[in-house]
């Protein structure tokens, strides 16, 4: 069954609405200029709430490592950081990717079918595919799905203006293993419409 990712938790109340639904994994945004940033300390408040079995991502934009590491710091818990996944939503590299103790997921920007070529060996644990536009996350538009075809979907993460009304179409076609939401279920940014989670994860699991 395909797995669901909320991104974009800032408050506890938006964070246990998505889990009593059913999400798989929840997104923690540390990148500043975001309008989904959510401060490590209140972050730390939020993941100490939650069951121990949901997949906990930070999410980071062309941050320095000393930065990361500070952050998970921040959010620890009796045996350590308490997130699951680092998520790299910028323009890092290879080499960058490389030498962390968590999974790492790698979000790549699709602007045309030749970009891509990027995830290609990538050394990333999952590949995240959204939608390019200017500044980084949280357009809430779409790209054609068709041009993920041949891709392997099995460590394949899609992204990119989903919404209730289209997550089951784009789990059919695309096959993911799992597909990651934001824009599409915000009543304004930063803020969850808990009924649109319950939606957007019931179509999925449904298609998946």
């Amino acid at each position: 069954m395909v797995k669901v990712k909320v991104c974009g938790i800032s408050n506890l109340a938006d964070a246990l609405k998505s889990v009593e639904f059913g999400a798989d994994a929840l997104g923690f945004n540390f990148y500043p200029l975001s309008p989904r940033y959510v401060a490590p300390e209140e972050a730390r408040k939020i993941l100490l709430a939650l069951p121990e079995d949901i997949c906990k991502v930070a999410l980071f934009v062309n941050e320095s490592r000393a930065r990361v590491k500070a952050v998970l710091d921040a959010c620890r818990g009796p045996a350590g950081t308490l997130f699951t996944a680092l998520q790299f939503h910028g323009d890092e590299d290879g080499a960058y990717c490389q030498g962390w103790d968590l999974k790492v997921i790698k979000a790549f920007r699709v602007k045309s079918r030749e970009s891509l070529a990027a995830m290609e060996g990538f050394p990333a644990d999952l590949y995240l595919v959204d939608s390019w536009a200017p500044g980084y996350g949280g357009s809430g538009s779409r790209f054609p799905w068709k041009w993920l075809q041949g891709l392997a979907s099995s460590r394949l993460i899609l992204a990119g203006g989903l919404d209730p009304g289209n997550v089951a179409a784009a789990v059919a076609e695309v096959r993911p293993y799992a597909v990651d939401v934001c824009t599409g279920v915000e009543a304004k940014p930063g803020v969850k419409e808990h009924a649109k989670i319950k939606e957007f994860i019931r179509a999925a699991k449904a298609a998946g």
